[in-house]
């Protein structure tokens, strides 16, 4: 009896241990269930548009040993190609340039894009598109390197933008020779900076009228567009193109309509997330056709992720349903 006591006693033990395990693995799951977010409405980006530098169509301002024209049969775009012919005596420095009639803000983009021919084969490098804020490029912002060119080929290049802090009145745009190539004729067609996205507006809700979900925004104290680490947000936001994983990007919150100014999302509360991408390579801005996906992480249930397609012309506000 002793032992068939202690036997019962054990099964029936292990069968409540297990009913209670089996509720709270219920319960969690419930409340993860409850926990989840969902987009609601549409996604929006904002962004800069494209700025034209150069459309190529006139010749430029040329330095000595240096003959520019407006060639009619090497061009791309439009009626003609910005050509710099560079005699063997020119050897470096700034070929030529044009003043633009109006000034350009660069600073919130970061590639300009150009066609570009030379009648010889170039290194990385060996000729440069210049920026500067005053007339005849005199004391240039940037230099930035053209790629690998072969020899009467047309090559579109995309040039990221190293720093664009102090690009916000462009006045000039030049063509700068760092390699002596002895004589050369280079062709520069649609200069331009191109536009891309730079926020991300996402609308969330509570789904099933479910648990809270913190919403505490993150801080970022040096404005780079990433959270801080030490920062006490739980939920968290990573963007991802094919050219980049931006794991904790930095956001911030309104609340939209009836809510009682916490930090949580409950029952009935919508928030619009704001995105910024200032985190992002400036090699790889978010411009025209490129696909991301946003995924947006709370500290309890599911993971909502977001994809869209940027439209093949960036405006300033653009509804990417």
């Amino acid at each position: 009896m002793v032992v068939a006591s202690v036997f019962a006693f054990t099964v029936l033990s292990t069968g409540i241990f297990s009913a209670e395990r089996g509720k709270e693995t219920i319960h969690a799951g419930l409340k993860g269930a409850r926990s989840s977010l969902a987009l609601k409405g549409g996604v929006v980006a904002n962004g800069v548009s494209n700025k034209t530098l150069s459309l190529g169509d006139s010749a430029w301002t040329a330095s000595s040993d240096v003959v520019a024209t407006a060639s009619t049969t090497a061009k791309k775009e439009g009626t003609a190609s910005a050509s710099s012919l560079v005699e063997a005596d020119f050897t470096t420095g700034l070929a030529s340039y044009e003043d633009l009639s109006a000034t350009v803000d660069l600073s919130s983009i970061d590639s300009i894009s150009l066609w570009v021919r030379s009648t010889v084969d170039t290194l990385a490098g060996a000729i440069e598109i210049v920026v500067d804020d005053t007339a005849a490029c005199g004391s240039v912002l940037e230099n930035i390197d053209i790629p690998v060119l072969v020899a009467n080929q047309w090559k579109l290049v995309t040039l990221p933008i190293a720093d664009n802090s102090d690009m916000t009145a462009i006045k000039c745009v030049g063509l700068n020779v760092a390699t002596d190539n002895g004589n050369q004729s280079v062709n520069l067609d649609e200069i331009v900076a191109q536009g891309q996205a730079t926020s991300l507006l996402v609308t969330i809700t509570n789904t099933l009228e479910g648990e809270p979900i913190d919403v505490s925004e993150p801080s970022d104290s040096d404005a780079d567009g990433n959270s801080d680490s030490d920062s006490g947000h739980t939920m968290i936001l990573t963007y991802t193109d094919k050219n980049q994983v931006i794991k904790d990007v930095y956001w911030s919150k309104t609340f939209i309509g009836a809510n009682d100014s916490d930090d949580l999302l409950e029952a009935g509360e919508k928030a619009e997330l704001t995105v910024s991408l200032t985190a992002l390579s400036n090699t790889f801005p978010v411009v025209g056709d490129v696909k991301w996906d946003l995924e947006v992480r709370p500290e309890d249930g599911g993971t909502v992720v977001i994809e869209r397609v940027m439209p093949d012309i960036i405006d300033t506000v653009m509804n990417l349903n």
